[in-house]
C-alpha cells in the first residue's frame, strides 16, 4: 500500500474535512454574529496550518512520503473552500435581500 496517489487521495479527504469544519464555523458565525467573522479568520487559518503541519509530520510515519500528503491536503483545503465560499455567499445574498414586490419585478404596467 505504498502507491503515492492513495496518500494523496486520503490527504485530500482530510483537507476537505478541515475545509468543511471551516465552512460550518463561518456559516454559524454569519447567522449568529456576523461581526465575529473577522476574528474567526484567525481560527480558520490556524486550522489550515494545523492540517498542513499534521500532514507533514504524519508523512514521517506513513508510507507515502511528504509530497503527496502535502499536495493532497493543500488541494483538499483549497478546492472545497472555494465551493463552500460560493455557497456561503449565495446564502448570505439570499438573507440580505428583501423580498421583491410585484411592481419591482417588472409587472408595473404604468410606464
Amino acid at each position: 500500500m505504498d502507491a503515492p496517489w492513495i496518500g494523496g487521495v486520503l490527504a485530500f479527504l482530510f483537507g476537505a474535512a478541515v475545509s468543511a469544519v471551516n465552512y460550518a464555523l463561518n456559516r454559524h458565525a454569519l447567522k449568529t454574529r456576523p461581526s465575529s467573522l473577522a476574528s474567526l479568520s484567525v481560527v480558520r487559518q490556524l486550522l489550515n496550518v494545523g492540517a498542513l503541519a499534521a500532514a507533514f509530520f504524519l508523512s514521517r510515519i506513513l508510507p507515502w512520503g511528504s509530497t503527496p500528503l502535502l499536495v493532497g491536503t493543500a488541494l483538499g483545503l483549497t478546492v472545497p473552500s472555494v465551493l463552500f465560499s460560493l455557497r456561503l455567499a449565495k446564502e448570505n445574498d439570499a438573507l440580505s435581500q428583501p423580498p421583491q414586490s410585484s411592481s419591482e419585478k417588472g409587472d408595473d404596467h404604468h410606464g
